[in-house]
């Protein structure tokens, strides 16, 4: 190309230019890159990293959905709830009346009949309104909010894995400790109406709890039920996303995206919680229950019940917990899928 006469060229040992200007350069075609980008579990990880801001819609979209998966769960397994929590407040105390008519075991049979033998047979859906006001809360909660905390782990701990299992524990643990410290209120209720003596509706425990303690009387056993929150949501979440990620991946012929793979993963995370959380859940109940103020606190409680009832008092009511556990993560994963599935949502 020539310049105008008295113009040096910018360098002169560079070479002209190949196209002129206004000419355009062809675009290079190269090979496709061999490793597409990594895709992460959940549709919230994905957005995290690239925009800061929360999409408020949809989170209170997955709480109203995970609200519903679990309210369907609690009617499923109310039964086996009440007898949890009969059986976790039984006592065994060195003066206790052998004569008693009330059951001294933690077997599950003798306590369903002595409750329907006293009680009636209505007895069984005793506290299902304190339960479906603690699901659509708490569990509304803890489920719906797990994507938004470990996509915030993630963005916040630029090391942390999106897939690894202990960003899903996390996330898990950080959603259920919220969503227990929000909804007590309703946990503390359902106890009540639960408990052997409990007469009235849930209104009337609530305005009785209000009257004799305040505000302050609705967050009773408030640590041991974070405590218990974080522990069962990290053992149930964590290891249903983990597992379920697991079966995709190594067994493909077998598991896809499907209820088959929901059922396995969420089997599986039912028997984690509940191993995980019974020793906890046993000294909520018995704080949550205490109208004397017999404990002083979650550790002075867990004192009085491994001096006067053993360490197998820890898991009072185990059999029946993994009862209600495990058919109770299998119906609200499951569910919860589903309805995601419904509205257009990524899977967990």
């Amino acid at each position: 190309m020539k310049l105008p006469r008295g113009v040096p060229h910018p360098d002169a040992l560079a070479p002209a230019p190949l196209y002129p200007p206004g000419e355009g350069v062809p675009l290079a075609r190269g090979p496709p890159p061999s490793h597409p980008p990594r895709t992460t579990d959940a549709d919230s990880v994905a957005h995290a990293q690239a925009d800061d801001r929360v999409d408020v819609g949809l989170l209170w979209r997955k709480i109203g959905l995970a609200g519903a998966s679990n309210m369907t769960a609690a009617m499923v397994t109310n039964p086996a709830d009440l007898i949890k929590v009969r059986q976790q407040l039984e006592r065994r105390l060195p003066n206790a009346d052998p004569t008693s008519s009330r059951p001294r075991t933690t077997n599950a049979l003798r306590t369903l009949t002595h409750m329907v033998r006293t009680e009636g047979l209505t007895s069984i859906y005793k506290g299902l309104s304190g339960s479906l006001l603690r699901e659509i809360s708490y569990s509304g909660i803890r489920m719906g909010g797990y994507d938004l905390v470990k996509s915030t782990l993630v963005k916040f701990a630029p090391g942390a894995d999106p897939n690894g299992f202990g960003t899903k524990l996390l996330g898990g643990m950080g959603s259920g400790m919220v969503g227990a410290a929000v909804a007590n209120p309703a946990d503390l209720l359902k106890v009540r109406l639960q408990s052997p003596a409990a007469k009235g509706t849930l209104r009337n425990h609530a305005a009785q709890i209000y009257r004799s303690e305040g505000i302050k009387g609705f967050y009773r056993a408030l640590v041991p039920t974070t405590i218990r929150a974080g522990i069962l949501t990290a053992a149930q979440l964590g290891t249903y996303d983990h597992f379920k990620h697991l079966l995709k991946r190594d067994f493909p012929q077998h598991f896809h995206e499907g209820i088959r793979t929901h059922l396995v993963a969420s089997g599986i995370a039912g028997f984690c919680c509940s191993a995980a959380s019974n020793p906890i859940d046993v000294i909520k109940v018995r704080i949550m229950s205490d109208k004397t103020g017999q404990y002083r606190g979650s550790v002075h409680c867990a004192a009085l019940l491994l001096k006067n009832e053993g360490p197998l008092a820890f898991y009072k009511g185990f059999s029946m917990c993994f009862w209600r556990l495990w058919p109770h993560s299998l119906v609200s994963l499951v569910v919860f899928e589903q309805l995601r599935k419904a509205v257009g949502m990524t899977a967990i």
